[in-house]
């Protein structure tokens, strides 16, 4: 079978409370799609000075497009102390369910959170992780919903609007399925395709006065993330093919 591989070498930066923590890693975003098989693997790794990540997204293809069957997340960032996030999303689509499990701490005081759970699928909902959003928009396979934004759905921890950076809840938290909306524009200066996506449903330190500006170059492919978040902080990730 077609087993097309495609390496794409990235960075990130960040800056923490005003610059107060500053981090750069340098890591290798690997895809493996094998059409005739009607599968794909995706994997994200790099590392730094006191920061490393590793995300890994793999499923199947039906008519095109792309489904998660596992979703596995590292990330490691030293604060205080050295914290570590992981998670791990299990689909299993002919019983309708997802099994999620999530542990991460807070980045100054390092509290606890955990969550586990398992969900039920609406029949026909499309659901995908950030790989296979990340794939399905690239080849066109997105919902586009009456407003012109491209629609899909995704897990996520469950937790309030107004949640503190350094917030727990006692117990635990549980998963929920919520909707990811962005529009597509043109950049009026360059011409070049951005999205914004709103991170609040994702992250309490995000702001939903500055939405992440995603630049999209060749192939529907993502260029650059930069996310200005909340206490001066500021994510910058970008992305550079063929460059390893």
């Amino acid at each position: 079978g077609e087993h097309p591989r495609r390496d794409t070498a990235y960075t990130v930066a960040a800056g923490i409370f005003f610059g107060w923590f500053r981090y750069r890693m340098d890591g290798v975003l690997e895809e493996r799609i094998d059409r005739a098989g009607g599968t794909y693997a995706l994997v994200a790794s790099g590392e730094g000075e006191g920061i490393a990540n590793r995300i890994e997204s793999s499923g199947v293809i039906r008519d095109g497009r792309f489904w998660p069957t596992a979703t596995r997340g590292f990330f490691r960032v030293r604060g205080r102390e050295s914290r570590e996030s992981r998670v791990t999303i299990d689909y299993d689509y002919d019983r309708s369910r997802v099994e999620y499990h999530h542990v991460s701490h807070t980045f100054l005081l390092g509290r606890r959170r955990t969550g586990d759970d398992v969900l039920t699928l609406a029949p026909g909902l499309k659901i995908d992780d950030l790989a296979t959003a990340y794939l399905n928009y690239a080849e066109g396979k997105m919902e586009i919903d009456p407003q012109g934004f491209h629609l899909t759905h995704i897990i996520r921890r469950v937790r309030a609007e107004t949640e503190g950076v350094e917030e727990v809840k006692p117990g635990g938290y549980r998963a929920e399925i919520v909707p990811l909306r962005f529009k597509v524009e043109h950049d009026p200066a360059t011409g070049q395709p951005v999205a914004l996506v709103d991170l609040t449903r994702f992250s309490s330190w995000a702001s939903s006065a500055r939405p992440a500006r995603v630049l999209l170059g060749s192939g529907r492919r993502i260029e650059s993330i930069e996310a200005h978040l909340i206490l001066g902080s500021r994510v910058l990730v970008v992305f550079t093919p063929g460059r390893l």
